[in-house]
């Protein structure tokens, strides 16, 4: 059975409307309707009809609870609610409220479903890609106890899965927000040092690391032989029918068919995508940087922690190459701040001892936010200290390498230059 209820309030000020039977007369107005005790009919067919009439006290309004009831969900029914509704808003226009859709009810039982199917498919493709692509420090980290204690979410009980923490816009946006893989900042300083030669393979695939590029178009598209904003803005189209289910609002016929086109699209193309993660191979360097521009999809306030630790971790990477006589023990730079700290630890522990726990502290905290977001917390007081590491780092690199290293890459510069010039302000105001 198929329930609809409407409240028609009427200011009866005019005249209007001041009982049922004046009630029942304004629709009997409409050439297609009749009514007769409890059922009311449009052409040709009968519905089950109850009116409820309610005064509000000392004002000049009437309303009338309206409920209408049929066994099925076909267009004559809709078209004689549609006609109702035509009749009353003559009178008072956008005030009528629905307070319960059985029509969209039982559209929204017969969508849901497929949405749902979709929704968690995706959830699937996203898990699968970063789980088997990226491995590890993506889903787990190995961290002290004490750590993992701080970010216990509000039972105390660490969450089933990283993705079933976002809404569903929010998982889409693994795979069609874009990113770099380097600090776009640094790209004129490196098209400068191109200009002056004929463009190698290498340079070519360097240049694209500024490029902004979302996962979908950098892994995908190739295979499936779909670009990524025909698919995003059908997923778009989907959040919006979903979001109409979800938050009990009217849902139209014109919305069962487009979802239903629309799940019918994305569904066998998310299937696809996951029957070719087999063929799709990350290269190791561009891990962390997936990983971590995951972490900051999930959750904006870590973007300035992530943008930092690109950064830094370019300009570990330039200063290992341009100074391959002093690292030459470092042959992997796939995770650049590890591999420095390791080099460090082998060639002079106790010497660099203070620089290698500044750069242990980035790599921490990086640990800490991938688990945090991992099980839904941030912990206290990550905000507050996430910039200073690197500030710090970059203070320490160039107190352990002077006289050895004269020119620093810009994207280290930039930490280690801020620190003099506080260090410098702090100076000139004890003078």
């Amino acid at each position: 059975m198929i329930k609809v209820e409407y409240l028609f309030p009427f200011n009866t000020k005019n005249g209007i409307c001041k009982d049922i039977e004046s009630f029942n007369s304004l629709l009997s107005a409409h050439s297609d309707i009749s009514i007769q005790n409890e059922i009311i009919r449009y052409r040709g067919s009968e519905y089950n009809y109850k009116v409820i009439f309610d005064e509000v006290p000392n004002q000049e309004h009437s309303v009338f609870h309206v409920t209408f009831n049929f066994s099925r969900n076909n267009a004559k029914f809709r078209s004689m609610l549609k006609a109702v509704k035509n009749v009353v808003g003559v009178h008072i226009k956008d005030d009528i409220q629905i307070i319960w859709d059985g029509v969209g009810f039982e559209w929204s039982k017969q969508l849901y479903p497929k949405i749902y199917q979709v929704e968690n498919y995706m959830r699937k493709l996203i898990s699968k890609f970063m789980l088997v692509n990226l491995g590890i420090g993506w889903h787990v980290k190995t961290v002290p106890k004490t750590v993992v204690n701080t970010i216990k979410n509000i039972n105390g009980k660490e969450s089933h899965s990283i993705l079933y923490e976002v809404d569903f816009i929010q998982l889409s946006h693994f795979l069609f927000k874009p990113y770099s893989l380097k600090d776009t900042s640094n790209l004129p300083e490196v098209m400068n040092g191109m200009l002056a030669r004929e463009l190698s393979e290498h340079d070519k695939k360097e240049i694209q690391n500024y490029i902004p590029r979302n996962n979908w178009d950098r892994y995908f598209s190739d295979i499936l032989d779909m670009e990524s904003d025909q698919l995003e803005s059908k997923w778009k189209s989907l959040y919006e029918i979903r979001n109409k289910i979800a938050h009990n609002k009217s849902l139209k016929n014109e919305d069962l068919k487009t979802g239903n086109e629309l799940c019918d699209f994305l569904l066998p193309i998310i299937e696809d995508a996951i029957c070719s993660l087999e063929k799709i191979e990350v290269p190791e360097e561009e891990r962390d940087s997936i990983s971590m521009n995951s972490m900051a999809t999930m959750n904006e306030e870590l973007r300035p922690f992530v943008d930092d630790y690109q950064n830094f971790s370019t300009g570990i990477i330039d200063t290992i190459r341009n100074n391959q006589e002093i690292f030459e023990s470092i042959k992997d730079i796939s995770s650049p701040i590890k591999s420095f700290i390791n080099a460090i630890n082998i060639k002079s522990p106790f010497e660099n001892a203070e620089l290698a726990n500044a750069l242990s502290s980035i790599e921490n905290s990086k640990d800490m936010m991938i688990n945090a977001v991992g099980i839904g917390k941030i912990p206290l007081g990550f905000d507050s200290m996430k910039n200073e590491l690197f500030y710090d780092a970059g203070s320490r690199l160039a107190e352990s390498y002077k006289g050895v290293i004269d020119e620093w890459p810009e994207s280290i510069s930039f930490y280690i230059n801020r620190t003099q010039n506080a260090e410098d302000d702090f100076e000139g105001g004890r003078d």
